[in-house]
């Protein structure tokens, strides 16, 4: 019962509960949930083959130009600022992934960055790159838009002279998440959750190149950032193991972007 997501109310899955009715059958039958919950509960029961809306799926990739950027930020927020112009918990980028294609042999490039202004802020120099590394009118795709998003526009009001190219990359992101969330692309292993670290095991199952248990030192976005933020008061050699498996992290997650992205490529031939 309590395993039920697809904002399947607490209060609905107590309700089942206390009626007893907590196998994948009974509460199927009870009925009133919505359309993605009730997809879970039947991929559980009946073990389901893939569900995969080829006609969605397909007018998605054909809305994405190239060149095509994977783009993933890894932020901190601390509960009072340190940087002017900034709030209580707002979240403060300080290290980005970028993986893309060119043109449409998609031959794979990458590039990174991991600021090392430990004290002052991370934003300046990670948005000048950033602005460098994305043409203007590029095609930028992310995992859940609203974060990302929301981080540039940020940064945009913090550094009037990278305003409009900030903007700009903001204006052209296109949302991968968006077919699990919709149940486009589903497979029983999916679950509750479309997030990426659910989705990419499910589509790439016993891969360990796609593990982020197999990481050294970072293997979620909270131990990154609390790796950032002890950075400054390590040993010049702890500094730079703990740098390298910071990038080695935020590599996988746009790395999983692409493959993500091949697999719907896959699906729809």
């Amino acid at each position: 019962m309590f395993d039920i997501g697809w904002k399947t109310k607490f209060d609905k899955k107590l309700e089942m509960y206390y009626q007893n009715k907590i196998t994948y059958d009974e509460i199927l039958k009870s009925g009133g949930f919505n359309k993605k919950a009730e997809e879970q509960i039947k991929f559980e029961l009946y073990d389901l083959e893939p569900k995969i809306n080829k006609n969605v799926i397909k007018e998605f990739l054909e809305s994405l130009t190239y060149p095509v950027y994977f783009l993933d930020f890894e932020t901190y927020k601390v509960a009072i600022p340190t940087i002017n112009g900034t709030k209580t918990y707002q979240q403060i980028c300080f290290q980005y992934s970028l993986h893309y294609y060119l043109d449409k042999n998609e031959k794979l490039y990458h590039k990174e960055f991991l600021s090392s202004d430990y004290n002052g802020n991370p934003m300046y120099d990670l948005c000048k790159q950033l602005c460098e590394d994305i043409p203007l009118n590029s095609c930028v795709l992310v995992y859940n838009e609203s974060f990302e998003k929301t981080r540039l526009r940020e940064m945009a009001e913090l550094f009037p002279e990278f305003r409009n190219h900030l903007f700009n990359i903001r204006n052209n992101i296109v949302d991968l998440w968006k077919i699990f969330d919709n149940h486009d692309y589903y497979v029983k292993e999916i679950g509750s959750r479309s997030s990426i670290k659910v989705v990419l095991p499910a589509l790439f199952p016993n891969d360990p190149s796609l593990d982020y248990h197999n990481l050294d030192q970072i293997h979620k976005g909270d131990e990154a950032s609390s790796a950032y933020l002890s950075l400054k008061n390590l040993s010049k050699l702890e500094e730079e193991k703990l740098r390298k498996n910071m990038l080695k992290y935020c590599e996988l997650d746009t790395y999983a972007m692409v493959k993500i992205y091949e697999k719907l490529k896959e699906s729809v031939k």
